[in-house]
C-alpha cells in the first residue's frame, strides 16, 4: 500500500512539474496576437477620455483620429469585427477594472441584426485564447465553458491545438490608425450597388442575453456617470424604422443620446465599402457629422 501511495505521489509530482513547462508557452502566447488592444486594457494602458465600442461598424465607420483631433480629447477605437454586444460589455468591464473611466463612450449598433441570431456576430473568444496568462481571461473562458475548470490551476489545460499553429498573417483589416480605427480605402468585390430593402423586424427572434447585455452596458455607463452616445451608422439600404423604434424603447435613460440620422449623402454607393460598411471617404464624412453634433452638445 505504501509503495502504491508513493507511486501516486511521484506521478502527481511529475505531472505538475511537466505542467509547469507549459508556463513558457502561456507567457509567449500574447506575442501571437497582432491586435494588442485587449492586452493594453488589461495592463492599464487604455486611459482615454473617449472610447468607441461596437463591431466592425465601429472599427471602420468611426474615425477616432479625427474625433480626438477635433474634440481635443484622447480617443481610442475598441470596435471588434464581428463581435456581439455581450463581448463589448466584457470589454467595458475590463476597461473600468484596469483603467481610468472614460468621460464619453460611443456605442455603434448593428442595425436590425444587433439582437437577433446572426452568424457573423460572435463573442470573440479568439481574442482571449492568446491572453490566458491573465487569470481573469482564463476565468472568463472557464465561465463560458470554453476551457476546462482544471485551467484554474493547470497551464496545460489553458492550451488548445490552435495555439500551436502559426499565427494568422497580417491582412488589410489590421491596418490600424494611431487611435485604433481601420479605414477601408477599397471596395468589396461582392458589393451590389443596388440598395437593399429591409425585412420586417421580428421582436420574437431577439436573443434575451443580448438584450440583457445592452441594458447592463447602459446601466454601467449611468452608474459611472459616463456620457453614452448610441449610433446606428449608415448602411446601403432603406433605414429600418421598426428596428429604430425598438431600439428607442430599449434606451433606459433620456440622457443617453441615440443618433440615427442619415443624410442624403449616404444614398450614394461611392461612400461604401459594402452594403454594411462605409469606405474611408464615407467614414470621414460620417465622423464629421458626429463631431459636429457632439461639439454642439459639449
Amino acid at each position: 500500500m505504501k509503495q502504491f501511495l508513493k507511486m501516486i505521489v511521484l506521478f502527481l509530482l511529475l505531472f505538475f512539474l511537466v505542467d509547469k513547462l507549459f508556463h513558457w508557452k502561456i507567457q509567449a502566447l500574447s506575442n501571437r496576437e497582432l491586435d494588442k488592444r485587449l492586452e493594453w486594457i488589461l495592463e492599464g494602458k487604455m486611459n482615454k477620455a473617449i472610447l468607441i465600442f461596437g463591431s466592425s461598424r465601429a472599427q471602420h465607420n468611426l474615425y477616432s483620429d479625427a474625433i480626438q483631433d477635433s474634440l481635443k480629447m484622447p480617443t481610442f477605437n475598441l470596435g471588434y469585427r464581428g463581435c456581439t454586444i455581450d463581448f463589448q460589455l466584457f470589454i467595458l468591464k475590463a476597461v473600468l477594472k484596469h483603467n481610468k473611466k472614460p468621460e464619453i463612450i460611443f456605442l455603434t449598433i448593428d442595425d436590425d441584426r444587433e439582437f437577433l441570431p446572426e452568424k457573423t456576430l460572435q463573442f470573440r473568444y479568439d481574442k482571449l485564447y492568446n491572453l490566458v496568462k491573465y487569470q481573469e481571461i482564463t476565468n472568463e473562458l472557464i465561465a463560458r465553458k470554453e476551457l476546462s475548470p482544471f485551467a484554474v490551476a493547470l497551464y496545460s489545460a489553458r492550451l488548445g491545438w490552435e495555439q500551436f499553429l502559426k499565427p494568422n498573417p497580417i491582412t488589410k483589416y489590421e491596418n490600424w490608425t494611431a487611435t485604433g480605427t481601420v479605414l477601408l480605402d477599397f471596395k468589396a468585390t461582392d458589393f451590389d450597388e443596388k440598395r437593399m430593402q429591409n425585412k420586417k423586424y421580428n421582436i420574437k427572434l431577439e436573443l434575451p442575453e443580448r438584450l440583457t447585455a445592452f441594458k447592463e452596458f447602459q446601466k454601467i455607463c449611468k452608474a459611472e456617470s459616463i456620457k453614452l452616445y448610441v449610433f446606428i451608422p449608415p448602411n446601403f439600404k432603406i433605414q429600418n424604422k421598426e428596428f429604430e423604434n425598438r431600439l428607442k424603447s430599449l434606451i433606459i435613460d433620456n440622457k443617453i443620446e441615440l443618433y440615427s440620422k442619415k443624410t442624403s449623402f449616404f444614398n450614394n454607393p461611392q461612400y461604401f465599402f459594402d452594403a454594411s460598411h462605409l469606405n474611408k471617404k464615407g467614414a470621414i464624412l460620417y465622423t464629421n457629422e458626429i463631431i459636429k453634433n457632439v461639439k454642439a452638445e459639449l
